[in-house]
């Protein structure tokens, strides 16, 4: 019985240490997400917020009102934020299009890659959004399971497409990512016979590849292409 209850305990805590990763490996992405944008907002608010004032007060004393209500110079400063961050937003976009601003982003995401767990976390969202926001010429068709590295093995890969042999054979360009930096992979060819589709998102593939297989789905059904 005590050995029964051993082994009940282990695997109890196994699994509240695997839950409890799994939590982490949600929240922290999100709480940084949420950390960053309320410090931009409270960044350009420090600077909009006087000039919220200042139109506020024109305003009112132009209708003949001396007081200027405190709730009035709140909301047109947080409006004025969320336009100016959208403004700002764009305009890095615009200048991310010249190589100059290339360059300069590519030297902040450097320098962004070597703060601890943040780097970790911007990589991390860069990819599935980098993933995600390609073109539909260019986007990764689907999430499919392919015999890999060696026969009994399983893979996830990502499928890019079909190509044809001059005998007529098709076979699925498929990319084979490592896990936890899917940047990085394998190329293969596969006959269509030997490929598995799955139902899972490209969103949730890159989840659980970057988690190490914490984060993903109790039971993977798959079917033949």
């Amino acid at each position: 019985m005590g050995l029964f209850s051993r082994s009940q305990w282990q695997m109890t805590k196994k699994d509240l240490k695997t839950r409890m990763i799994s939590g982490l490996l949600v929240l922290v992405p999100f709480l940084v997400a949420l950390a960053v944008v309320r410090w931009l907002l409270l960044f350009v608010t420090g600077f909009v917020r006087p000039i919220a004032s200042w139109l506020v007060g024109l305003v009112l004393h132009g209708l003949g009102h001396q007081a200027v209500p405190r709730i009035y110079v709140s909301v047109l400063t947080a409006l004025l934020s969320i336009s100016v961050l959208a403004v700002l937003v764009y305009v890095i976009g615009a200048i991310a299009q010249f190589m100059v601003g290339r360059r300069l982003i590519h030297i902040g995401e450097t320098m962004m890659m070597k703060i601890p767990i943040i780097g970790t976390v911007y990589s991390a969202t860069k990819q599935v959004l980098g993933a995600v926001t390609l073109s539909e010429h260019e986007a990764l068709k689907s999430v499919v399971i392919v015999e890999f590295p060696r026969p009994g093995f399983r893979s996830l890969a990502f499928l890019t497409g079909k190509i044809q042999d001059q005998q007529g054979n098709t076979y699925c360009k498929v990319f084979i990512p490592t896990a936890p930096n899917p940047t990085t992979g394998f190329f293969q060819m596969v006959p269509v016979s030997q490929v598995r589709q799955t139902d899972m998102t490209i969103e949730d593939a890159f989840k659980m590849i970057l988690s190490g297989g914490l984060l993903g789905p109790e039971v993977l059904e798959h079917r033949p292409m």
